[in-house]
């Protein structure tokens, strides 16, 4: 796992293994900045998820280069996990919220219950940081996807809430949308649960095209009874349709979508119901109700073949040249990066790029 940037001779992709700090990793966020550098944000420990010392760590790929840098640890802190980070430029700041609980409160232990979201930002593009410091202290704020800018100047930050406390949502897990204009301060922000999002978890909200022409908001959801990506939509990002199951399976794994420069949405997930493998991209040209075409970014090529393979928690992003950059939580060792574009992906399927196919 060295971080250099490899071709890979059976699919025609280019992939990179991110060179790590620590002996468990999962659940990156990948952000470009002005300059093309692409910036890689993930949680990275000795014992995994939810032990004492888990960390958020950050690796940099610059322009024309061939190599991510090693990974460096930005926010740790004894006694409490950080995890889940989601990296956001904005006005010359890169920002990079994470979410901190007590230590060994894992992912099945209600202790998760004490989450809050903190955050820090960089001026330099990622090389130095500020200290982490709470951002949206609500018992049981998870981040998880992308920030996003509305016509207005507003951001969307879509979220997830782990306090099992609220009867309107079973006491389950549920979604919420929180909307401000302070990437700083979450003080001034308001924070929306989506209606009807029990146990729909993990949102990830991207602008769509509409009919003739028109855009609206989506969002799509992770579902922990293990059935299917779930889709809610929105005009205004304040009030949201009641999501309702997409044709894509979902394994209570984590997904994200966006909108390409083709107006078609692209969305990075696990096209099963159990286990998190394989990890594909999905294409759809209105605006998420059908996804006539996938194509599996991985499957079954795991280092350790005495153990389940998992490839899962995608991130993704489109560059103005159409390269679609992804990274992805390969077997809890490191984080892989893979870059593809549109055609690629519908070569699989028999088609062109384009919106319509």
């Amino acid at each position: 796992y060295d971080g250099n940037l490899r071709p890979n001779a059976e699919d025609g992709s280019v992939e990179a293994y991110l060179a790590p700090p620590y002996a468990s990793n999962h659940a990156s966020s990948l952000e470009r900045l002005p300059d093309g550098t692409l910036v890689a944000a993930w949680f990275s420990g000795d014992e995994g998820e939810g032990s004492d010392g888990c960390a958020i760590v950050v690796a940099r790929l610059p322009p024309a280069t061939e190599r991510w840098t090693a990974a460096a640890t930005v926010s740790k802190r004894d006694g409490y996990a950080n995890q889940n980070p989601v990296l956001f430029y904005d006005a010359n700041v890169l920002h990079l919220y994470h979410s901190q609980q007590p230590a060994d409160a894992g992912p099945t232990n209600k202790s998760e219950t004490e989450s809050a979201v903190w955050h820090m930002s960089s001026l330099d593009g990622g090389r130095t940081w500020t200290n982490a410091t709470p951002w949206w202290t609500s018992p049981g704020a998870f981040p998880r996807n992308k920030l996003l800018r509305l016509p207005d100047g507003d951001f969307l930050f879509p979220l997830q809430n782990s306090s099992f406390s609220n009867p309107a949502f079973n006491d389950s897990n549920y979604a919420i949308v929180g909307r401000g204009t302070d990437l700083d301060d979450a003080t001034s922000w308001t924070f929306e649960p989506i209606i009807g999002s029990a146990g729909l978890i993990q949102p990830s909200t991207t602008p769509a095209w509409g009919p003739a022409g028109t855009t609206t908001l989506v969002t799509f959801f992770r579902d922990q009874t293990r059935h299917h990506v779930y889709r809610s939509t929105s005009h205004d990002g304040a009030s949201w349709s009641a999501p309702v199951p997409t044709e894509l399976p979902n394994n209570d794994a984590g997904i994200e979508a966006i909108l390409l420069s083709t107006t078609a949405l692209a969305l990075a997930f696990n096209p099963v119901t159990e286990g998190r493998d394989p990890l594909a991209l999905a294409l759809s040209t209105d605006g998420g109700e059908t996804w006539p075409c996938a194509r599996n970014l991985q499957h079954g090529n795991s280092t350790d073949a005495d153990e389940m393979p998992e490839f899962s928690y995608p991130s993704l992003l489109q560059t103005p040249d159409g390269m679609i950059h992804l990274t992805y939580t390969y077997n809890r060792e490191t984080i892989k990066y893979k870059r593809v574009d549109e055609a690629w992906v519908r070569a699989a399927c028999g088609e062109h790029t384009g919106p319509g196919g």
